[in-house]
């Protein structure tokens, strides 16, 4: 709370400052509805954008505390600045189809999961990756074809290009936001903001379809905190290859937009076998993989639809920016379910299911009111290692089953560049055991874009 006391202040001495401008002096009124915190910079940022470069910064904090609960009572914040740009290149160099895009992330705070619960999953999704100062992307991305082939490779993350949908972060919980919790935990799927060396190729078709493929580094050492600029590849295990298919249908009169995706990865890396012994010498497997589906369909819009489609013909990514931009008003439903290999993966089973509303109430369409709940079902063959472990030494590891995550929310977007998201969560059996207390979790999430 006292990270957005500060953040407060910054955001009044902003104003006080951008009213005292003389000629680019403006009313609260006119802050208050202008796009960014900063303002249009007396016109260089439109000048900017009209050549192709997209200056971009934004803020982000979260803070949870467990009132019942957990291993202990506490509060926790964790925060992020993130800035960068994106460089069209047709526009600057008459590249058409061509993008460069580079991203420097700051990350602070502690995470109530680890420090006072003790749970599988974080309440706050803004918490890891080192907690330091690194670079996040440098990528180039190219469009052929007409739109039908697109290309990006560089210093980038799995989770942007797969297994991902822009509803997932309307909500707090990491189980939630970014991408299927169980990816990530259970192989080297790299996620935001700690990149790596990777690519893809995207194929899209006029029929709503898509199939995508792509490479990535899986190097754990990355997410050291000392290693925010570390662009080596010493520290690397191997390479994780996912790919996915999708259909972006638009169902109806009203045209509803829909998207349904089903994907697999395979990391080469080699991971701990748990289903050993837990009395024996470790034992390792060559692989890792896992499978996914994920589907979200509105089922009814509240207004009129956007001016640009929010389902174009074309890859999820370029979906996903319009999405962002202009976020359809209505009832969305939205599930996914994760299987990976038992002897390998942490989370045998992940599965989601929510509900988002946007366009709460009449002068209130950039609001969200958002539902959702998760479950994390350990691996068998670990929990059948527990239970042998507790015949050869009775009470001596705790077996895990399950976790599950449930959080309610709303979203007031109070000026197009910030918005407050106070949110409860209920964790049932944290760390998928019964010896930590069920929890109860009040959260708060503060979103600024420069």
């Amino acid at each position: 709370m006292r990270r957005l006391a500060c953040l407060l202040v910054a955001v009044a001495a902003t104003f006080a400052a951008n009213v005292g401008a003389g000629a680019e002096a403006q009313t609260l009124d006119a802050w208050l509805h202008q796009q960014y915190l900063t303002g249009n910079w007396g016109g260089v940022r439109t000048d900017l954008q009209t050549e192709g470069i997209t200056l971009r910064g934004g803020y982000v904090s979260e803070t949870a505390g467990n009132p019942l609960g957990g291993r202990r009572q506490g509060v926790q914040d964790a925060q992020q600045i993130a800035f960068g740009a994106d460089l069209d290149l047709g526009r600057l160099i008459n590249l058409q189809g061509g993008e460069a895009h580079v991203t420097f992330t700051s990350r602070a705070g502690q995470s109530l999961a680890t420090t006072d619960i003790g749970n599988l999953i974080s309440e706050q999704e803004i918490f890891g990756g080192g907690q330091n100062f690194r670079l996040t992307e440098l990528s180039y991305f190219q469009s052929l074809f007409e739109d039908h082939l697109d290309t990006k490779f560089g210093w980038i993350h799995a989770a942007d290009d797969f297994a991902h949908s822009p509803i997932y972060c309307y909500f707090q919980n990491n189980g939630f936001c970014g991408q299927p919790a169980g990816i990530p935990i259970d192989s080297g799927f790299t996620t935001f903001p700690v990149g790596s060396w990777g690519g893809f190729l995207n194929l899209s078709t006029q029929r709503r379809l898509y199939l995508e493929a792509g490479a990535y580094e899986v190097n754990p050492s990355l997410n050291n905190s000392g290693n925010g600029f570390k662009l080596g590849t010493s520290g690397a295990t191997g390479v994780i290859t996912p790919v996915e298919a999708g259909w972006q249908p638009v169902f109806g009169p009203d045209q509803l937009p829909g998207h349904y995706k089903a994907g697999a990865y395979y990391d080469n890396s080699a991971a701990p076998d748990l289903g050993a012994s837990l009395s024996g010498p470790p034992a390792l497997i060559s692989g890792r993989w896992g499978v996914y589906i994920l589907v979200d369909q509105l089922i009814f819009r509240n207004g009129p639809a956007p001016v640009t489609p929010v389902n174009p013909v074309g890859p999820p990514y370029r979906m996903e920016r319009l999405e962002a931009a202009q976020p359809e008003r209505g009832l969305t439903v939205f599930g996914l379910f994760v299987y990976a290999h038992p002897y390998t993966a942490l989370l045998e089973f992940y599965w989601e299911a929510g509900l988002l509303y946007r366009g709460t109430f009449p002068g209130r369409d950039q609001d969200s009111i958002g539902l959702a709940v998760n479950q994390s079902r350990v691996s068998n063959a670990l929990i059948a290692a527990q239970n042998m472990q507790n015949l050869i030494m009775p009470g001596s590891v705790s077996v895990q089953s399950a976790e599950s995550d449930i959080e309610l929310n709303y979203r007031a977007q109070l000026t197009p560049w910030f918005s407050l998201m106070p949110n409860i969560q209920y964790l049932v059996r944290p760390d998928a055991v019964t010896t930590i207390p069920n929890a109860f979790v009040l959260g708060l999430q503060a979103l600024v874009t420069f």
